[in-house]
């Protein structure tokens, strides 16, 4: 398992919350959160992806098909 990192931002954000809002802020963004994973200008990882749509699984570099791809995540809830 890839240790454990915390940007100095999260730490500053987590600082500002309720001790049990802190605690669990830490111990998520700390498990999740990786210094080293991707950086810009690194190849994608091939990856498969279900669509919203049926279900099928779907190669996330066959979405490529010759054009700039981004990505967006977030919590929406």
């Amino acid at each position: 398992m890839a240790e454990s990192y915390l940007d100095p931002r999260d730490r500053e954000y987590a600082e500002s919350l309720s001790d049990g809002e802190r605690e669990t802020v830490l111990a998520t963004v700390s498990r999740f959160r990786r210094p080293d994973t991707l950086r810009i200008g690194d190849q994608m990882p091939d990856l498969e992806l279900l669509r919203l749509e049926g279900g099928d699984r779907i190669s996330l570099r066959s979405l490529l098909d010759g054009r700039a791809l981004v990505l967006v995540f977030g919590s929406f809830t």
